[in-house]
């Protein structure tokens, strides 16, 4: 008989809205549905605005909208979040923290 544990991470994303007219909540709607998919739960969201980059690879994109999750999972949450978001052209980087 196997239980399964929760884990807690804090995964944080920096948006690219620049080609769509989706604003940062509806972003992080799509992010809580796809997290459900893979059998997490967003717990906290915390949404710190627009800011610049300290070190811009590109100089058309200076500046992103990030997001801050805390969310509770099974511990393959953060390797299949990020496989089933990384074709989204609205999610510029995930970083996870266990």
């Amino acid at each position: 008989m196997s239980t399964t544990t929760a884990n807690n991470y804090k995964i944080s994303f920096i948006l690219d809205l620049r080609a769509t007219e989706n604003d940062a909540q509806q972003v992080i709607d799509d992010i809580k549905q796809t997290l459900t998919t893979v059998d997490g739960e967003a717990t906290e969201v915390e949404y710190w605005g627009v800011r610049d980059f300290a070190r811009a690879a590109d100089h058309r994109f200076s500046q992103g909208h990030y997001v801050q999750m805390f969310v509770t999972g099974p511990a393959t949450l953060p390797a299949d979040l990020k496989e089933k978001l990384k074709h989204e052209k609205r999610i510029n980087r995930i970083f996870t923290e266990a």
